[in-house]
C-alpha cells in the first residue's frame, strides 16, 4: 500500500472520530503521541504499550464552576459525573471503529483511580491532553485550554491508530497570575510553572491533602455530593 492511500485511509477514520465526538455532545478531540510520556507513571491494570492516544474533552457548565467560588459544590460534582458519561459514550464508539479498522483502543475513564486518596489515576490524562496539542499545564495543576480554561474533564483512549501529524505542545502561559494559590481551599499549591516536562507531581501539589478533602466532599451517601473546584473557579481563564 503507497503511504498516500494510506495517509487518505487514517484521514478519513481521524475524521470519521472527530464527527463522532461531535455528534455525542462532547466538546473536544485531540490526537497525539503516547509513548513520548515516558517519564510519566502508568499503574493499574490494562494495556500502556499502545503508542498513540485520542483525547477528549467535555466543558464543565460556567455556573456550575462559578458557583464553587462560594464553597464545596453539589453542581459541579454532578457536572463531572455528566460530562465522564457524555466522553464514556462517544469513547465506546470511536473503540469500535478503531476495532472495525484493526487497530486496538484502551479507554482511561476520567475518574477511575488506583490511589483514590492520592488522586492518583492508570496516567495522567492532563499529560495525555498536553501531549495531544489541546492546552498547557498551569499553576493550579490542570490542564487549560483555549475555549474554556481549566473548565473541563479529560478522557483518553490509547490506541495504535497511526497519526497523520505530531501535534506541538505549549509551556505554562499563567505568568504572574496566583489566583489559583492564594484561593486554594487546603492552601495545596506550590507556585509551580509547568514548561516542556512539568516538576515532580508532589512537588506541585500536596496531592493527600487535597485527595483526602476530596474524599471528604464525596462522603459517605449519606449526603449530597460536593466538589471544591475553586482552583478552576477563581482562574481568570475560566471566564469568557
Amino acid at each position: 500500500m503507497s503511504n498516500e492511500i494510506r495517509d487518505a485511509g487514517m484521514k478519513d477514520l481521524q475524521n470519521e472520530i472527530i464527527e463522532h465526538v461531535e455528534r455525542s455532545g462532547v466538546d473536544m478531540v485531540g490526537f497525539g503521541p503516547f509513548d513520548v510520556l515516558d517519564d510519566v507513571k502508568k499503574t493499574g491494570d490494562g494495556r500502556f504499550d499502545l503508542p498513540n492516544a485520542i483525547c477528549m474533552a467535555a466543558e464543565l457548565p460556567l455556573e456550575a464552576v462559578r458557583e464553587a467560588k462560594d464553597g464545596p459544590s453539589e453542581a459541579l460534582r454532578e457536572s463531572y459525573k455528566v460530562a465522564n458519561k457524555k466522553m464514556m459514550g462517544a469513547a465506546a464508539g470511536i473503540v469500535e471503529k478503531l476495532e472495525a479498522a484493526g487497530y486496538s483502543g484502551r479507554i482511561v475513564h476520567p475518574a477511575e483511580r488506583v490511589d483514590t486518596e492520592n488522586l492518583v489515576g492508570p496516567v495522567s490524562l492532563k499529560a495525555v491532553a498536553r501531549s495531544c496539542g489541546m492546552g498547557w499545564i498551569g499553576k493550579n495543576g490542570l490542564m487549560l485550554t483555549d475555549r474554556f480554561g481549566p473548565r473541563q474533564r479529560f478522557l483518553a483512549i490509547l490506541t495504535d491508530m497511526p497519526l497523520l501529524e505530531t501535534p506541538a505542545t505549549r509551556e505554562c502561559e499563567c505568568g504572574d497570575c496566583r489566583e489559583c494559590i492564594d484561593n486554594c481551599a487546603m492552601k495545596v499549591l506550590n507556585d509551580q510553572t509547568f514548561r516542556d516536562r512539568p516538576p515532580s507531581r508532589d512537588s506541585t501539589i500536596d496531592w493527600q491533602r487535597c485527595g483526602r478533602f476530596e474524599l471528604k466532599l464525596i462522603g459517605d451517601g449519606s449526603r449530597p455530593e460536593r466538589a471544591c473546584g475553586k482552583c478552576m473557579a477563581y482562574c481568570p481563564r475560566s471566564y469568557p
